[in-house]
């Protein structure tokens, strides 16, 4: 909570008490742990530590979520993203008062869930301008609880406004008037005074009951061209007003950032609504926006992920081509990763988890386990055809043989991944349930779908490969064919 600058220390301790006595009203229904509060002058902070059991069961967890899903609660007390929503709806509110909601921990990444909108452009008053429309839009967002901008953190500040024409009349610029307030007001070091024994340090300023008001500051005496004094208020304009705040510069452009603290955990899915908010906004000319480091951050992740599921392909890939003699049929293998795919967006959608860096690698362990089955069925069809039997009787063999071992080592798997996808086993706040549920997913749609696809895809590469075999070989031949025809004509 950030307070005006005319209360004083007991007027915000008196605010902070009433909000912990809301608190306090609700402990058992939020179930905190620890009420935790800090005041300054011009700031009051309440912390909330919630109850968390990390001795619970897994079985017992994951009956809490299935029940939650279903719309029955097994424990009165709320979760973290209801209380938020709860607070930031119910909490007091107080006349000239800023309140916000941060540092919500994500159950996810264990980092804040918060998003960011930068505006950059030359002019601060217009950035702050445009900051004001950007908060607007984006407090409309449903997962939003708190906005949060660079400009609201600003200290109470004295601004001097030169009059440069009028100062060029009385001979005196802007840079002395700046350094003779700077004088005035933070004094000016002389030389050291020299004693018999040691130096003393001197400073020169005016006295401080000379320089507490603004119109004081106003009556300081600058020195004209012609040597008469003249008071600042004939050369500037001196008001009293809020600081900037924070203003950042990256390459020269300055920079306003409008933070939102969200309780929603797909990271992704709040930056596609703030798109979405964001669409028709109008950017006068030389300033744009963009969505912050943290989205920047966010796609060198999803880059370097992508970059190892592409590596993780092409080894599964040389791998097979080595071990079936051809480089073309193990393209009936890979088929099953896109299917597998398929099934992680699915099992991912309905059960609303986010697509975490956590599911990310759980993607790219899949892409070696998936082929597993393609690979049990593509080598004994060609064992089957090498013993003679012909293709489609090798295949349909082939599938009869291996339907059980594919359905048991599928099955094995998907039930010992159900304690991690349903559980609360996590490392350094960071759940390991989005990779469980990503792999089961994928290994259940992919197993479906190889027994089907797989075969037919076969006999496709398989009909592909004759041809291209027999293109070749007619191609190294027909230069022999035309060299002989030549010789005969000869003779």
């Amino acid at each position: 909570m950030e307070t005006p600058k005319d209360f004083t220390l007991e007027d915000t301790l008196d605010m902070v008490k009433e909000v912990e006595q809301f608190m306090q009203e609700r402990r058992e229904y939020y179930g905190i742990r620890i009420l935790r509060s800090r005041v300054h002058r011009d700031e009051g902070h309440v912390e909330l530590y919630l109850n968390e059991d990390p001795n619970m069961a897994w079985w017992y967890f994951t009956y809490q979520n299935i029940a939650s899903a279903l719309g029955y609660k097994i424990s009165g007390r709320m979760n973290m993203d209801e209380v938020a929503a709860d607070i930031d709806k119910h909490i007091p509110r107080f006349v000239g008062v800023r309140t916000w909601i941060q540092g919500i921990r994500d159950t996810d990444s264990g980092a804040n869930p918060r998003v960011s909108v930068r505006i950059k452009g030359d002019d601060i008053d217009m950035l702050a301008k445009l900051s004001d429309e950007v908060e607007r839009r984006v407090r409309s967002l449903p997962s939003v609880v708190s906005v949060d901008t660079d400009l609201e953190r600003g200290e109470d500040e004295v601004r001097v406004r030169v009059d440069r024409e009028r100062a060029q009349r009385f001979g005196v610029s802007a840079q002395t008037v700046g350094r003779t307030i700077a004088f005035a007001l933070q004094g000016v070091s002389l030389p050291r005074y020299q004693t018999d024994e040691h130096e003393v340090s001197t400073r020169l300023f005016l006295q401080e009951t000379d320089r507490q008001t603004l119109q004081q500051l106003q009556n300081l005496s600058l020195a004209s061209s012609d040597g008469e004094s003249v008071s600042l208020a004939e050369l500037a304009e001196v008001e009293y007003a809020q600081g900037s705040g924070t203003i950042r510069r990256e390459n020269g452009v300055s920079s306003l950032t409008v933070t939102a603290f969200t309780t929603r955990q797909d990271r992704k899915a709040i930056y596609g609504e703030i798109d979405q908010a964001m669409e028709g906004m109008e950017m006068p000319r030389g300033y744009s926006w963009d969505k912050g480091e943290s989205y920047n951050d966010l796609q060198d992740e999803d880059n370097t992920m992508f970059f190892a599921g592409l590596m993780a392909i092409t080894c599964v890939f040389l791998l097979m081509g080595v071990l079936f003699e051809s480089f073309i049929l193990p393209f009936s293998v890979l088929l099953s990763i896109p299917f597998a795919l398929w099934g992680v967006y699915w099992t991912l959608y309905l059960t609303n988890t986010p697509m975490n860096i956590m599911a990310m690698i759980g993607i790219i362990v899949l892409i070696g386990v998936v082929v597993n089955n393609a690979i049990v069925l593509v080598d004994m069809v060609n064992r089957l055809r090498a013993d003679g039997m012909p293709r489609e009787a090798a295949i349909l063999e082939a599938g009869a043989n291996r339907f059980r071992p594919i359905m048991m080592t599928t099955f094995t798997t998907v039930f010992g991944l159900v304690p991690m996808a349903l559980g609360n086993s996590n490392m350094f706040g960071m759940p390991y349930y989005p990779m469980g549920r990503a792999m089961m997913g994928g290994l259940i749609s992919s197993t479906l779908l190889t027994l089907l696809v797989v075969p037919l895809f076969y006999t496709f590469f398989d009909d592909l490969r004759v041809s291209l075999t027999h293109l070749t070989k007619s191609t190294l031949r027909m230069p022999a064919k035309d060299t002989a025809y030549e010789s005969a004509a000869d003779d």
